[in-house]
């Protein structure tokens, strides 16, 4: 049995805690015992829910910003404990996660470290930036979620390309598509996602105004919270959009709205590759996408889903208004989009190639693999593979 340590920033809701939850629960535990440290002193809402999930969770106790002597101690007691468990590899998720796993390598915390990069977030101060190649730098491996994100990371962060792993987001697959006849007279139009700037819901507001003009009973429900709250609703106010326009809050019914939407649609600026709308394809939903990021690699154009440019509401516009006055089209690309999930971002997928990458590393590290899972029990790892574990962390 090898032991994980997730580090992330915090437990609050977000896409790469959501991820990490999908990641704990989907884990071979005949191979893999995850648990998770934040940086911040007081977890987050969704502690307890990796606490459901048989994960123990942690906490480094920074109360204040990173870059402070404190930071030191506080990861040398980490390091200490994860030493103490025998923990086998470090994995780092988001800023403040990464930069913790770089520095407990430096402790010796585990024989093996990697970090991970999931957006097109670029760094102006120019401490954080040399904090993310420092990451980069000191971590075995840098995991990636899409070849947009590899190509910032190589460049903004100056990351060796060598140490570059692309593991694409993954989601689960439903059985069945709830993509219903369309009703042209009077669609919805399904939205999720943080009400933050990075998901440019001022463009979709704009292009809901103008497709208003050709669908009058046009519907809009939009899911998430964010500190643009207010300033969306006064511009779905200033564009008369109040009776077609909802905000429905944060929801943890989503895939119970999915049946509600005729179309799916994101309108961000910037993206790594987003989970809500690999969701939607999963779930059979046509989509429209602007090319942010992971999506314009996730979505054909044009087969699987319909792309226009960021900032651009009038592309908005009219890809929405050829998906919902054309069944066909809607059709087809519902089709087609749930095949490309199922072919390339599966849950499965995902997990399995993270697994893989564990797998390899730890036999790089001079771990011995078993063949196969059923192999690896508490009790089954022989006294050559105990040698090997103590001697990379130079017990012996």
């Amino acid at each position: 049995m090898f032991r994980v340590a997730y580090i992330v920033d915090h437990l609050e809701i977000g896409g790469a805690q959501k991820h990490l939850l999908r990641v704990v629960e989907a884990l071979d535990r005949d191979q893999f015992t995850p648990e998770i440290w934040t940086a911040a002193a007081e977890p987050g809402e969704l502690a307890d829910e990796f606490r459901a999930r048989d994960t123990a969770v942690h906490t480094v106790g920074i109360r204040e910003s990173m870059m402070r002597p404190a930071t030191l101690r506080s990861t040398w007691q980490m390091a200490r404990e994860l030493r103490g468990r025998n923990v086998d590899i470090v994995h780092g998720y988001l800023f403040e996660g990464n930069f913790l796993a770089a520095l407990s390598r430096l402790f010796r915390a585990a024989p093996i470290t990697f970090v991970a990069k999931r957006s097109l977030d670029h760094y102006s101060r120019r401490d954080r930036r040399l904090a993310a190649a420092f990451s980069n730098r000191i971590a075995d491996q840098v995991v990636v979620n899409a070849a947009s994100v590899g190509a910032l990371v190589q460049t903004h962060e100056w990351c060796p390309e060598a140490k570059i792993l692309e593991i694409p987001n993954g989601v689960e697959f439903p059985p069945a598509a709830v993509h219903r006849p369309l009703d042209p007279a009077r669609p919805t139009i399904g939205m999720v996602g943080r009400l933050g700037w990075k998901k440019g819901y001022e463009f979709a507001l704009e292009a809901f105004a103008t497709l208003r003009k050709v669908i009058p009973g046009l519907q809009v429900e939009i899911v998430g919270e964010g500190n643009l709250r207010d300033e969306l609703l006064r511009k779905r106010h200033a564009l008369d959009l109040e009776d077609c326009v909802q905000f429905l809050g944060r929801r943890n019914d989503v895939p119970a709205l999915l049946p509600r939407w005729d179309t799916y649609l994101l309108s961000s600026v910037i993206e790594g590759m987003p989970n809500a709308l690999l969701e939607a394809m999963a779930a059979g939903l046509p989509v429209v996408s602007t090319r942010a990021g992971g999506c314009g690699e996730i979505i054909e154009d044009g087969i699987s889903g319909l792309l226009v440019d960021t900032h651009n509401a009038a592309g908005i516009a009219d890809a929405l208004q050829r998906v919902l006055t054309d069944t066909s089209l809607a059709n087809s690309l519902s089709t087609a989009g749930r095949e490309r999930v199922r072919q390339h971002y599966s849950l499965e997928a995902m997990i399995g190639a993270m697994q893989d990458a564990y797998r390899a590393s730890l036999q790089e590290a001079g771990f011995k693999i078993p063949a196969n899972s059923t192999e690896n029990t508490t009790d089954s790892r022989n006294s050559e593979s105990t040698l090997l574990k103590n001697a990379s962390r130079g017990n012996i």
